[in-house]
């Protein structure tokens, strides 16, 4: 006879109310342009600006959950300082709007006060302070409020049958060449994928998800075994895992496709190790398992191969082009990147204010555009997150950004191990991180509210103190 749970131990109303926000954050961000269109996005920051009560109420509450959320509210402190900082730079704009020729044009005309943070047009800046302040406040609500796995884990589980959903869409859209939204809307980039106006920024999407659904997977093959397992959200699970990486070359993006394969490979390693120590504590010999994990392994990657021959073939042929007329994949690239550096040294402080770099980097390249150079024409970012962070809020804002996870990160986890699905969380966090030196995955808004919401949601799962014993049961 299993005791029911206890008024005490069931979800609190703003437990409730903060993954409902939360989860409908995740749910609509990628499905209108990618989260990427000015009106979407707008909604997203007002939707977004709710989380400031939650926190507020959180940190109000009695007992347990105001406890921990008073003790983690101080990690907010980089928050505060980005946001002071920026909010700082729209109060003191280096760009003045004039007219040229009968057009409008914005001229450099220097800073108020030139040695405090500036802003090109405030704005724009305020704008983009306002949705990006928003998702990351909403997401570190998870570390706030939840007190139970179980919910942790249905808005997880959410936002992989999301991503499923798109991934069929996308797949879809891409084998039948029917257009961007099946043909009822045109797509200013070439390269789209599903509802994602890049393709790369598909790819950081779903590279979150990929890892979220691993380290569901394994968390699922933890709690059942047999028919049981097969009977659980295991199988949906990994059929959401093979369509997904399948959409990577499908979206003939290489990153995309590099990144799904370290996920799939770490995920079946571990899988092989797995079963191997589970056959050798029952004495039985470990090759059958094993070679039916790597054949099954083989079927899948040759079916993605074949259904993806296309586009494959598409980025060879581009490729092969490229080398043969003895051009670097990387001579472009690394112009842009030297050329924005340069840049962002003339105000390595607070650089030029928070999106500014459309509006700044005409004054590293002022020339006409060159057809034949690569990314001359692409001067709305800088095809690095890293770089262009640095570009517009100096070496100031960009270290408060990195110490906006890292604060949480180590306040997280210093006493604490990693289960598989934290774990995987993680790596999934992590890979766009790098994938942002060479790309720029934060400028889609699907990406970062999923980042954020992804990290904190791994944090949350990884300390076990927390996660298991707060509510006096394990869950």
């Amino acid at each position: 006879m299993t005791a029911s749970p206890s008024r005490s131990d069931a979800p609190a109303p703003i437990e409730r109310a903060t993954l409902l926000h939360v989860g409908v954050l995740l749910v609509a961000s990628p499905w209108v342009f990618g989260g990427n269109i000015w009106w979407m996005r707008t909604a997203l920051a007002l939707w977004a600006s709710l989380s400031l009560p939650s926190a507020v109420l959180a940190v109000w509450q009695h007992g347990e959950m105001g406890r921990v959320a008073r003790r983690r509210i101080w990690w907010l402190l980089p928050w505060v300082g980005m946001v002071a900082l920026v909010g700082l730079s729209a109060l003191n704009p280096s760009f003045r709007p004039m007219t040229a020729e009968g057009s409008p044009v914005l001229v450099n005309v220097g800073a108020r006060w030139p040695n405090l943070p500036s802003c090109v047009d405030p704005a724009k800046t305020l704008r983009e302070l306002w949705f990006y302040a928003g998702a990351y406040l909403a997401a570190f609500n998870l570390l706030l409020v939840p007190r139970h796995r179980r919910q942790l884990r249905q808005l997880l589980f959410a936002g992989v049958v999301n991503c499923l959903l798109l991934a069929v869409f996308g797949s879809m859209q891409k084998l039948l060449g029917a257009g961007y939204y099946f043909g009822a809307a045109a797509s200013p980039n070439t390269r789209y994928f599903g509802t994602f106006i890049y393709n790369n920024h598909w790819g950081a999407f779903m590279t979150l998800w990929l890892g979220v659904g691993s380290g569901l997977l394994f968390h699922q093959a933890g709690r059942a075994s047999g028919r049981d397992l097969w009977h659980s959200p295991f199988s949906l699970l990994l059929v959401a895992l093979l369509l997904l990486a399948a959409t990577a070359p499908l979206s003939a993006s290489r990153a995309a496709t590099l990144l799904a394969a370290c996920i799939m490979t770490v995920a079946t390693i571990h899988a092989l190790t797995r079963v191997k120590a589970a056959w050798q504590d029952h004495g039985k010999p470990i090759w059958p398992p094993i070679a039916a994990i790597l054949l099954v392994v083989a079927i899948a990657v040759g079916a993605i191969g074949w259904l993806a021959q296309r586009s494959i073939n598409e980025r060879y042929v581009e490729t092969r082009n490229v080398l043969v007329g003895k051009q670097s994949l990387w001579e472009g690239r690394m112009d842009l990147y030297r050329d924005v550096w340069t840049l962002a040294m003339r105000k390595p402080v607070f650089g030029w204010g928070l999106e500014s770099f459309d509006s700044t980097f005409f004054l590293m390249r002022p020339r006409p555009l060159q057809p034949n150079r690569q990314y001359e024409s692409s001067y709305a970012e800088a095809h690095s997150d890293w770089l262009q962070s640095v570009a517009e809020t100096g070496f100031a804002g960009t270290g408060l950004l990195v110490l906006m996870g890292l604060v949480p990160l180590l306040g997280q986890l210093r006493r604490s191990g990693l289960s598989p699905l934290p774990g995987y969380l993680l790596l999934g966090c992590t890979l766009v991180c790098l994938y942002a030196v060479i790309e720029l995955p934060f400028a889609n808004g699907a990406v970062a509210i999923s980042f954020w919401i992804v990290f904190f949601a791994g944090l949350r799962l990884g300390r076990r103190h927390d996660a298991e014993t707060m509510t006096g049961t394990r869950r």
